[in-house]
């Protein structure tokens, strides 16, 4: 099954397309038309259809501006586009949104099916992919590392700069064998959770906690300049039903401020998403883009967005760029074309309006403030 949206202001394109769709992919299940880039938006928002397939010359939003909108918000769905114009502009846009097929009107029904035949196969193929990824990301072994300070040395668990080293140190030398959360300080202990894709036997877990406690001692010496004395729990078979809460016990208490700093002393896989979202907000990147970045399928990704920093990707990126558009008008950048820019938005229009409902306050007015 896939759900499909047609998106044209033309009745006859709309009722060709609903005819040739329904006799050759009855398995298609085709959304309430859009004939115009507001509904487009508004619909491909709710519906998060598989497939758009979108008309450019639309009243009001035309079908690149309101495709243009969608990739920022984050969708991640394939496109075939039509046009009865061959403006090399409108290629150049569809290509840089990542358009799966530019197709020229009259669309000769060969071409049509062509396209839908390759499309509808890469998204078969990306299912399958994505339920490889889950598979292999299920964490099915594990054990509780505490890290034992004594409590005159227990002040440096506090220290959320130690910390975000500590997971940076540890992401270094314990990713090739094995995953790691770091949860909450409980007085003078740190608790890690150590835990890999495979099962293990109790010969495989002595010997993964032996390599695991002699790397971490290591570690603590470079970041704390002691190393604590170590105990490594009993093996967890089922760790796959424990790991969720272990991460929500690290974002409970956290604030807006805080955020970013517990996720980057959290999971490495949301650690990785972050410092990615951190060095590439400027770019048109999707949820899709990260989870490649850091091995993910997208739905585990979105959990740990959702389960550490209570937020979708969408709400985190969109987060970093106002913050960043903020740190630029402190700056002295107050032009919003030139911040729409740098902070990743296409268009200025639409960076204003996110910029107001984040900040409750325009461009100027945020200026102005002090």
């Amino acid at each position: 099954m896939y759900r499909i949206l047609i998106a044209d202001d033309e009745e006859l394109e709309l009722k060709a397309m609903h005819f040739f769709l329904e006799r050759n992919y009855p398995e298609a299940v085709l959304l309430p038309d859009a004939q115009d880039g507001t509904q487009v938006v508004e619909t491909v928002t709710k519906e998060n259809p598989e497939l758009l397939i979108l008309d450019i010359e639309m009243p009001g939003l035309n079908g690149l501006q309101a495709l243009t909108i969608l990739r920022e918000r984050g969708y991640e769905g394939h496109v075939i586009v039509k046009t009865a114009y061959g403006k090399f502009t409108y290629a150049k846009d569809a290509l840089h949104l990542h358009v799966d097929a530019y197709l020229l009107k009259p669309v000769r029904k060969s071409e049509l099916k062509e396209q839908m035949d390759e499309v509808l196969s890469k998204i078969e193929a990306e299912r399958k992919q994505d339920t490889g990824r889950e598979k292999k990301g299920e964490f099915t072994s594990g054990f509780i590392l505490s890290l034992c300070f004594a409590k005159e040395d227990s002040q440096c668990l506090s220290d959320a700069g130690k910390i975000k080293r500590l997971s940076q140190e540890a992401a270094g030398k314990l990713s090739l064998f094995c995953d790691f959360t770091i949860c909450p300080a409980e007085g003078n202990v740190l608790p890690i959770l150590i835990y890999t894709s495979s099962a293990m036997d109790e010969e495989g877990y002595r010997k993964l906690s032996g390599d695991v406690e002699e790397m971490m001692s290591q570690i603590c010496r470079t970041v704390f300049g002691m190393a604590p004395e170590m105990k490594a729990g009993f093996l967890i078979a089922d760790i796959e039903e424990r790991l969720p809460r272990q991460l929500q016990l690290q974002g409970q208490g956290a604030d807006k401020a805080g955020e970013q700093g517990n996720a980057a002393s959290g999971s490495l896989h949301l650690q990785r998403a972050v410092q990615y979202i951190g060095e590439h907000y400027i770019e048109n990147i999707s949820l899709e883009d990260i989870a490649e970045h850091t091995k993910l399928s997208t739905s585990y990704l979105s959990h740990l967005f959702r389960q550490e920093l209570h937020k979708n990707f969408v709400d985190y990126l969109t987060e970093v760029r106002m913050e960043q558009a903020r740190r630029l008008i402190d700056q002295g950048i107050d032009n919003v074309n030139v911040l729409a820019e740098k902070v990743g938005y296409q268009y200025a229009s639409y960076f204003c309006r996110q910029f107001k409902k984040y900040t409750g306050m325009t461009v100027g007015e945020y200026k102005r403030r002090k």
